[in-house]
């Protein structure tokens, strides 16, 4: 999609009209009036302050804007420029009752506000109104999310080498009936599920019966492009406090606290489906929150059931890449009472320049087929993941989807199907795809069956291996789907050492990139590492982390033959197995010296024969699959993990025999308007004596670059223990803050802190000082000790405070260690010791 993005990369004159609506009479300003471009679907709604932006490049010569109870005016618009158009409205005559206007800024107060008081009601009986009220529900649900390349003119569609290459992608264009822009449909994805609930214990699980989706085949893993569409795309609950879209977190305009983040306001009384509502418009009162403007259509009885939602955002929001966001949800009664969802339509106009170029994404989803008080055997609500696909899912027939659609395809969303495989097919295309993928993965396609890679880690450098190259290769799905291979060769100049992996990986599903994964890693792998360096999502050896601070001149080099067998299941419960015999010895200027400083006693190495059983617990977690790797994508359940290691002496070849039991808990906390938080609790003990490369390392980074999961101003190996426990809060205020200082509001930022705590223990038994027959603890040239234990029950303590969203993309940290600044080459920034900057690059919503 990103290739797509670059062939239609185009340049037209902008056209940007802003202005002011008041009331001709009264010069009261008018909120929600209508402006549009006379024929076209380009349009807005102004503000609370009756303030309206229009930015486009398909501007009509006539502007007009409309609202109930007042006249229409139209006005003429120079195509291409930046212009301001006031509009005074006449009113048109027309009374309506049970209307007070309120609408100064300085004029809005709650007190004494029938708009507030008409939402307070539906906030009072929202308990009794929504679905959940009722003891057990049943439904059909048809979803069908498609994503659009956008923004496609007239004059690039003429270009010859466009007709040449990619005719079948002309055919396909077709028009936004939002905004009127062009757009080509570049995937279509339909779900047809049967959806359970049950009140006590409450219970709601979503059975999956088929699921169908065009797929960029070899580019995009299509589980990783449907957990992603699921996070971008979430199923929204007007009921809720809380609503998650693009992965914040939006005040729902009937939260609890809604009267509080949002100005109300009453515009008429309309017929809804045969039924009279009342026209309830709301915004937030500081447009930069993650909050909604629009209309709640609202029935005029005492039920004060909302049966229409129509919402957008501000066009300052604080959120990245959307242009523009439409949801309208429309509800039904049933047996003249309860009101259910029956269609829920959420469009979203994704643009990344200033231009218009991007994507447009929408979801359609239908309910239909309600059924009431029907109990469902208990295992079908038994379930602990809450989507449950069947195994046949995406292998139903046309028959199936002609049942399970309530409308027959459009024949430009039938024509999606046929345009993907033909696109592929196209070798402008396919150069366009290798293109984008080297830049996104680092990894280069050769043939149908390979790939080589990655360019990150093809240079790096450090102290000991001096200048390294590297290269590696590994296969596709083209050349089995359930096997995977992967090498690399590398070769360090200054150590003159090889290093170098063979992997091979057999899937028991059908495809190895399938989630949940089941299956089984053979390794052999020779290579070096800094010790405590644990990195998640990047290799060792990245180019960017060849910048370090501080010493990095000790390393283990290693040689591990290691059998990975991994069980996950649909519940989130998964186990792994692991058994690795690991050599490791000590390069640089790291030593194995036992004994006191007169009788000094070397060893080359450490050999260790270990069985792990690794026990994980993450309920309802969802990932994007990668081709090498794959990113969770965090939600508010908890991920428990448990993990025990034994080292066996004189089976094979081990030669230690020692135990090690560690937990960890992370939970993510959604804040609302405040944000949200990620807490992570860790805690390990080792049992037996080991000398010190097996005892617990805290996960140091000496590189420049953030990492969130380390412990950024500690050095590696500066502090070892056989037992410890740990605690890491981050908490990102996503604007919150910044997004109420004026003139700096406009920037966008947002703010992050953070506090990460580590205290440890080391036993005696594991103590080189009370033990002279382990490794002494590696010192500095002058013999003093680099390796510190915990001293008078005092942690390691570091705090940070940072701003993000810096050009949408930048992060950067100033981090402060508050404890044990006396240790050895501890670094210091404007002659403040333990503080560091550190930056790292995130692309986020």
């Amino acid at each position: 999609m990103l290739a797509l993005t670059s062939v239609f990369a185009m340049a037209q004159d902008i056209t940007i009209v802003k202005g002011n609506v008041t009331d001709e009479v009264t010069g009261e300003p008018l909120p929600f009036v209508n402006i549009t471009f006379v024929g076209a679907n380009i349009g807005t709604t102004t503000d609370f302050d009756g303030n309206y932006f229009l930015e486009t490049q398909w501007a009509k010569p006539k502007l007009l804007a409309s609202f109930i109870g007042y006249k229409t005016d139209t006005v003429r618009v120079t195509s291409g420029k930046t212009q301001t158009i006031n509009f005074k409205l006449n009113p048109a005559g027309i009374t309506m009752e049970a209307v007070d206007i309120v609408a100064t800024k300085e004029r809005y107060r709650n007190k004494d506000n029938p708009a507030v008081d008409l939402i307070k009601q539906v906030i009072d009986h929202k308990d009794q109104n929504r679905k959940e009220a009722l003891d057990f529900y049943e439904y059909k649900k048809y979803e069908k999310i498609e994503i659009d390349l956008n923004n496609i003119t007239e004059d690039f569609l003429e270009k010859g080498w466009l007709k040449k290459h990619f005719q079948i992608v002309i055919d396909n264009i077709d028009t936004s009936e939002v905004n009127g822009k062009p757009f080509l449909p570049i995937y279509l994805r339909e779900t047809a599920s049967n959806v359970y609930y049950r009140k006590n214990p409450k219970s709601e699980k979503e059975y999956q019966s088929g699921v169908k989706q065009t797929g960029f085949e070899g580019y995009v893993d299509e589980d990783g492009m449907s957990f992603l569409m699921d996070k971008l795309y979430q199923d929204i609950d007007i009921y809720d406090n809380n609503i998650n879209l693009l992965s914040n977190q939006f005040t729902s305009p009937i939260s609890t606290l809604a009267p509080t983040i949002y100005k109300f306001f009453i515009i008429d009384t309309t017929e809804v489906n045969g039924h009279e509502c009342i026209n309830l418009g709301f915004t937030p009162r500081n447009k930069l929150d993650f909050a909604f403007t629009g209309n709640l259509f609202i029935i005029n009885d005492s039920s004060y059931n909302v049966i229409k939602v129509s919402l957008g955002v501000p066009k300052q929001i604080n959120i990245n890449f959307v242009k523009d966001l439409s949801l309208e949800q429309e509800f039904t009664q049933y047996n003249d009472s309860v009101w259910m969802l029956t269609r829920d339509k959420l469009i979203i106009d994704y643009n990344f320049s200033r231009k218009g170029r991007g994507f447009y994404g929408k979801k359609d989803v239908t309910f239909s087929d309600y059924e009431f008080n029907k109990p469902q055997p208990d295992s079908t609500y038994n379930r602990v993941e809450k989507i449950i696909k069947e195994e046949d899912a995406k292998e139903k027939d046309d028959e199936f989807w002609d049942t399970a659609r309530p409308d027959t395809l459009t024949q430009s969303e039938k024509d999606v199907y046929v345009m993907i495989d033909s696109v592929q097919n196209i070798k402008a295309f396919r150069r366009f795809m290798d293109i984008t993928m080297l830049l996104v993965s680092g990894w280069q396609k050769v043939g149908p069956y390979l790939e080589v890679g990655p360019i990150t880690a093809f240079y790096s450098f450090n102290d000991v291996e001096g200048f390294r190259l590297r290269g590696g290769f590994r296969t596709t799905p083209g050349l089995k789907k359930n096997m995977f291979f992967d090498t690399y060769l590398a070769y360090g100049f200054k150590d003159k050492e090889f290093k170098y992996l063979l992997a091979y990986t057999y899937s028991f599903n059908k495809e190895y990139l399938t989630n949940p994964q089941h299956k089984i890693t053979a390794t052999y792998q020779r290579e070096t590492n800094f010790p405590g360096q644990d990195l998640q999502f990047l290799n060792d050896d990245n180019f960017l982390l060849s910048f370090r601070r501080g010493n990095s001149n000790r390393m283990l080099f290693y040689d591990s033959y290691k059998l990975d067998y991994i069980h996950e299941s649909q519940s989130g419960f998964s186990y792994n197995f692991v058994y690795e015999n690991k050599l490791q010895r000590p390069v640089g200027i790291l030593e194995f010296a036992s004994g006191d400083t007169a009788n000094t006693q070397y060893s080359n190495n450490i050999q260790t024969d270990n069985v792990s059983v690794n026990l994980r617990f993450a309920p309802n977690e969802q990932f994007y699959q990668g081709k090498n790797f794959r990113l969770p994508l965090y939600n508010k359940y908890p991920i428990f993990q448990l993990r025990y290691t034994q080292g066996l002496k004189d089976v094979i070849q081990g030669d230690i025999e020692y135990y090690r039991l560690s937990g960890n808990i992370f939970k993510r906390f959604y804040l609302a308007q405040l944000g949200f938080t990620d807490t992570e609790l860790e805690g390990g003990k080792i049992f037996g004596k080991v000398p010190f490369p097996l005892l617990n390392m805290p996960q140091a980074n000496q590189s420049f670059f953030l990492q969130e999961a380390s412990f950024n101003m500690m050095n590696f190996m500066e502090f070892m223990s056989d037992e410890y426990v740990s605690l890491k809060v981050t908490h990102n205020f996503n604007g919150a803050i910044f997004n109420r200082i004026p003139l700096f509001k406009h920037l966008k930022l947002r703010e992050v802190v953070s506090c990460k705590v580590l205290y440890g223990r080391l036993t005696d038994r594991n103590d080189p000082a009370q033990n002279p027959d382990l490794f002494r603890f590696p010192a500095n040239d002058d013999g003093v000790p680099i390796t510190y234990k915990f001293e008078n029950a005092v942690p390691y303590i570091e705090a940070s405070a940072g701003v993000a969203n810096i050009f949408k993309i930048l992060r950067i940290e100033l981090l402060q260690r508050v404890t044990y600044l006396d240790n050895q080459d501890i670094g210091s920034t404007f002659g403040v010791k333990g503080l560091g900057i550190r930056a790292k690059g995130k692309v986020d919503f």
